[in-house]
């Protein structure tokens, strides 16, 4: 299938100002700036984080006495994109804080430009484990479950369906950090590894590798890849007749993809789900508010760029500024409604916020009819255990991260409370 086809129907130096923040009036306005992918291979997910940040920028806007201003940059899903946007935003827009998007090996590229500067960042979605481990910085929190949160919601239950794993990996920062993690666990577990592609991003022919699978005994295909490559790989797998002698599992498939899959064939497989409206009440009623103000079905990645932005707006007018020393402070330790079961932490140890995080599995086209959910959840890891505890390995390294460089200097703008 082309790619193309399958999209169809989806939707240099820095000028560093050494001064206390300045003091604003009330009706001062807040420039964010937002950077992520609205063209490359992550656009698709970049342009519903786009629709859920514009959300919750109007909502503000709406009420209160600060303006809510946003100054956009697209990355193209490349770090040196990235890096120029970031530049760009931060020394010529003279944004007062950042939001960025998607690419786990952007974040990683952007957040030591944001450090040096002291602009505070937070991270909506890139979920490389490292982004909070040994790559954490002081001026950056993230959103998003990371690999190691979803393999401790996933990972017993891609387990139960067989321990003979072939893997497809996609060469980048979170499909490499999404195999070491899961060819760990299946390790572990006395499990074989039957094979392994490293594919490049945006691989649309499938048809080598699911031959290869094909000639093989493995009882599960793993993906351990992100955004539209996943679902391009799940068609093959059912194209090249694979769901009638294996299982499919991976640590990530978008929700938005459901009406180009066939679902009746992949009934059963086992991803990670980010979030679910069916998880709690208020999860339920957060739903129904995104659907209203979208006009059509909601996804999960509308709900990160939303709520995301909820976050940072939120914790701007507790801190009464957008000096990054006093939103640190502002972040570390708050608990807050997710709209899930629990409460979830931005944590001081890591700057990750722990939430509930979950294991669907991808359920009949004749129950995505009657729901508009492509999973059902079959497993729950609660917040405090799917992050883990702040002295494992990961968060003690985020820790001497974060501690090992200052904030730059930069000019705050002060809001009223």
């Amino acid at each position: 299938m082309r790619r193309s086809a399958f999209l169809a129907g989806t939707a240099a130096g820095y000028s560093t100002v050494f001064s206390p923040y300045a003091i604003a009036a009330p009706g001062t306005t807040v420039t964010l700036g937002y950077l992520d992918s609205a063209s490359g291979v992550l656009s698709d997910i970049g342009g519903y984080h786009a629709i859920g940040v514009k959300l919750a920028l109007a909502e503000a806007n709406a009420s209160g006495r600060v303006k809510w201003a946003l100054v956009s940059g697209d990355d193209n899903s490349k770090p040196q994109t990235g890096i120029n946007e970031a530049h760009r935003l931060i020394d010529q827009e003279r944004v007062d804080a950042l939001l960025f998007g998607t690419s786990s090996a952007v974040a990683l590229a952007i957040t030591p430009i944001a450090l040096e500067a002291g602009v505070f960042t937070l991270l909506i979605g890139p979920q490389d484990t490292s982004l909070a481990a040994d790559h954490a910085t002081a001026t950056a929190f993230r959103f998003a479950q990371d690999c190691a949160m979803f393999t401790k919601a996933v990972g017993q239950r891609i387990l139960a369906g067989g321990k003979k794993w072939y893997f497809v990996v996609e060469d980048f920062a979170f499909g490499k950090d999404a195999y070491a993690r899961l060819s760990a666990l299946l390790k572990r577990a006395g499990g074989t590894e039957v094979g392994a592609d490293v594919l490049r991003v945006g691989t649309s022919d499938f048809s080598s590798t699911m031959t290869k699978i094909r000639n093989t005994d493995t009882e599960q295909v793993v993906l351990c890849q992100g955004g539209l490559d996943v679902a391009v790989a799940a068609r093959a797998f059912v194209d090249f007749g694979l769901h009638k002698k294996m299982r499919l599992a991976g640590m990530t498939l978008e929700d938005f993809y459901a009406k180009t899959l066939p679902l009746d064939q992949l009934a059963g497989s086992v991803f990670a789900s980010l979030w679910m409206p069916s998880v709690s009440p208020s999860a339920r009623a957060l739903h129904d508010k995104l659907g209203r103000a979208i006009g059509g079905p909601v996804s999960n990645r509308h709900y990160l760029g939303y709520l995301s932005t909820k976050q940072l707006i939120d914790r701007i007018s507790a801190a009464g500024t957008t000096n990054a020393d006093k939103l640190i402070a502002a972040f570390a330790g708050h608990r807050y409604d997710s709209a899930r079961e629990n409460l979830s932490t931005w944590r001081a140890c890591d700057h990750q916020s722990a939430h509930d995080t979950y294991a669907g599995e991808v359920v009949s086209a004749a129950r995505f009819r009657k729901t508009g959910y492509l999973l059902d959840v079959v497993g729950t890891a609660e917040a405090n255990d799917a992050a883990g505890s702040c002295a494992s390995p990961e968060a003690s390294a985020a820790s001497r991260a974060i501690a090992s460089r200052r904030p730059g200097e930069r000019e705050g703008k002060a809001v009223p409370r």
